[in-house]
């Protein structure tokens, strides 16, 4: 484990393989310092969305959400990313957001291009310590993807968590 996160190294290593060689990396978390160098490691350029978020603030939902969506839209339309990796990053926004997200990833991954995501097993979303979290079971994650032009290339749950690898 690593950075506060229950991602292993295996799983990082696992997305990478299915990626395609050498090209750049969208990440989500530019604190994942071991993540990114062992993306720089293999090859790949990362390039951060830094999401705006205050923990400890009260309006945390509102701020990280806002956030994302800004910083999503300002992404350019054109395929640049063979992989983007969104930890835990997203699981704070509401499912329509999610749905406007999905889709804006799937413009700028390029062809074959992978999407790594996380979010919290459950069938109840819920409002804890000023954030918003958005559960997922495995058919409602489905369903989400459904809506979008991904195709789901691997899913599992691990430690209350359900991840999934979707690639364009």
């Amino acid at each position: 484990m690593y950075d506060g996160t229950s991602i292993k190294l295996e799983e990082v290593n696992n997305f990478e393989k299915k990626l395609l060689k050498h090209g750049k990396i969208l990440t989500l978390k530019p604190k994942e310092d071991i993540i990114n160098s062992f993306f720089l490691e293999k090859g790949h350029n990362v390039e951060h969305l830094k999401v705006d978020s205050k923990s400890n603030d009260e309006i945390y939902e509102v701020i990280a959400k806002e956030s994302i969506v800004k910083t999503m839209s300002g992404l350019k339309d054109r395929e640049r990313f063979i992989g983007i990796w969104a930890l835990d990053t997203l699981l704070h926004l509401d499912r329509l957001d999610l749905y406007y997200v999905l889709n804006k990833f799937y413009q700028v991954l390029v062809e074959k291009g992978l999407l790594y995501l996380s979010f919290r097993f459950g069938e109840k979303d819920y409002f804890k310590e000023g954030r918003w979290n958005t559960c997922f079971t495995e058919k409602e994650l489905m369903d989400l993807v459904g809506f979008t032009d991904f195709d789901i290339l691997e899913m599992s749950n691990q430690d209350d968590y359900i991840n999934v690898i979707l690639k364009k």
